[in-house]
């Protein structure tokens, strides 16, 4: 899969090893300093379980980075009950810019509000936890969201997107980004989005109500519940013996009853 585009080795014949954690791989040139007129400095951090590839802009806390992904690592996966994952491969952006030319023959139409995206069972795409204008705790999120996918991946190959609402569910859940339903205008009138609605592109609903999804099914049907629906593409009939009509109306009547909303 795409990593880094441009990248070449230092001078040196050998990488250049900076702690027992950290290896200089090169500069980013070529088509990086054509575009953003800027040669930067790569590093790779090695964990047990993750190679983080990033640049000066992530050098003063990657290993609070990495030991963030590293701690949630078990749980992802054992929550899933999915099989080993291959070594996943980060790869983070200074700027958006960075991030849509590294993925551009993967997503040649990343939408204009996505910051991240995991490309297959080892492979994430992301903008720097460090950048100028996205919260640093939030992008940690982020990551092990995107990690969440790649676990997703591992279970079942063909499950990007299909469907989306199960696809951003079951990773906003396992990253914990629990929003207020007490603040989700939609919630509180009553009118919960239908799945065919999460389900499209333009709509971002999902990532507001994709932990309560999950939540309810988790709470219903067990890890087990989230697991099976990923391998069989979310046939609520066969997991949750639901049609989609139904089980909107059921995750909502939970969230009602939980959130007091």
């Amino acid at each position: 899969m795409l990593g880094f585009i441009g990248c070449k080795k230092t001078e040196k014949s050998s990488l250049q090893k900076e702690s027992s954690n950290q290896i200089v791989v090169g500069h980013i040139d070529s088509l990086y300093s054509e575009i953003l007129g800027e040669s930067r400095k790569l590093w790779i951090h090695t964990t047990t379980h993750f190679e983080i590839f990033y640049t000066e802009l992530d050098d003063k806390n990657i290993k609070e980075i990495a030991d963030s992904l590293e701690a949630n690592y078990s749980r992802i996966v054992t929550h899933l009950q999915s099989e080993k994952l291959p070594v996943v491969k980060i790869n983070f952006y200074s700027n958006i810019t960075s991030l849509q030319i590294a993925v551009q023959s993967i997503e040649p139409n990343l939408p204009i509000w996505a910051i991240g995206l995991a490309t297959s069972v080892s492979q994430i795409h992301l903008l720097s936890p460090n950048h100028p204008k996205q919260d640093f705790r939030t992008m940690i999120h982020n990551t092990i969201h995107e990690f969440a996918h790649c676990v997703s991946y591992n279970i079942n190959s063909n499950i990007a997107n299909n469907p989306r609402w199960l696809w951003e569910a079951v990773a906003i859940y396992e990253s914990n980004h629990y929003p207020e339903p007490q603040k989700i205008s939609y919630l509180v009138n009553q009118n919960p989005p239908s799945l065919n609605e999460l389900n499209q592109f333009t709509n971002t609903y999902i990532y507001e109500v994709g932990f309560f999804i999950a939540e309810f099914i988790v709470e219903t049907k067990g890890n087990i519940g989230l697991n099976e629906l990923i391998k069989n593409n979310g046939d609520l009939k066969k997991t949750m013996n639901l049609n989609e009509e139904e089980f909107t109306k059921q995750w909502f009547l939970y969230v009602k009853k939980k959130y007091g909303i």
